[in-house]
């Protein structure tokens, strides 16, 4: 758990109810509305991501996250994707690049900076290459797992007030709430390997589609994937407060429907003898 102080085993001892924790979820949005149009953090879902450790932050400690801290996680979650940019060999502006750590550093959040980057680093240095079989297939998963839980954990572990980034990364196993988060991770992680197939295979770079020689197989064993990041076994994920689980049963929705339409593109694809189906 992050940050087992006094304060919080009391504040965890007493689950919030649907409706509170629904009211404090609708009040963060409302805090959070102005990073929509802010420079950084650059997409909407990293500004939900921010909701919802601030939501998490209200239920756990009875206060919002600070501006200034909304404004640190932005930051590095800009990071992150520009890091995760050089590694894939995507375009990276290395004044961009110097910059957000530049801000980072200042805010004080030179540690965590160093940590995630060594980590990072680690995962992506052993990354496994594209076109194998099942195991192979199991592979990928687990090195894409190891870098969305990474991200995840650093980011929920500066929000949450964690001492190392350790607590984050075991946060996301045992931790409910950080759990249920991962699992959502995971299905944007998914969608995002179906609209970016035809990229990621021409540039070798692992995905859950690229992981298989055979796309059909891929898909199927994507789909199995996804369904297990829906359900929710074990008692830690049971306990995620509900805006949580109603958000990841909404998601898993979603990328079950973006996983038959794929499915199909590739079924008419293979029957109008393309080599290739093309998602984007």
């Amino acid at each position: 758990m992050l940050c087992l102080t006094g304060i919080e085993r009391r504040v965890r001892a007493v689950r919030p109810g649907p409706i509170r924790a629904s009211l404090v979820s609708v009040t963060c949005f409302l805090h959070a509305v102005p990073l929509f149009f802010s420079a950084a953090p650059r997409t909407p879902l990293r500004v939900l991501c921010i909701i919802a450790l601030d939501m998490l932050h209200v239920l756990r400690f009875a206060h919002p996250l600070s501006k200034q801290k909304r404004n640190e996680l932005a930051t590095f979650l800009d990071f992150q994707a520009c890091t995760n940019a050089a590694w894939d060999r995507k375009d990276l502006c290395a004044v961009e690049y110097q910059a957000l750590r530049h801000r980072l550093e200042k805010a004080g959040l030179r540690l965590w900076l160093d940590e995630y980057v060594a980590q990072l680093s680690e995962l992506e240095t052993r990354r496994p290459p594209i076109g194998g079989d099942q195991w192979r297939f199991e592979e990928v998963r687990l090195y894409r797992e190891a870098v969305a839980r990474l991200s995840l954990a650093t980011i929920a572990a500066i929000a949450l007030n964690a001492a190392r980034l350790e607590d984050g990364i075991r946060a996301t196993h045992d931790d409910g709430d950080v759990a249920m988060l991962f699992r959502m991770a995971m299905q944007c992680q998914i969608i995002d390997d179906v609209v970016d197939y035809t990229k990621d295979l021409s540039a070798a770079l692992p995905s859950f589609l690229t992981a298989s020689a055979s796309l059909p197989q891929a898909l199927a064993l994507t789909a199995k994937a996804a369904r297990s990041y829906a359900s929710s076994p074990g008692p830690s994920s049971r306990s995620a407060v509900f805006p949580l689980r109603t958000a990841l049963h909404v998601l898993s929705a979603v990328t079950t429907l973006v996983g038959r339409i794929a499915h199909t593109v590739c079924r008419v694809s293979a029957v109008r003898g393309l080599s290739q189906p093309f998602f984007r």
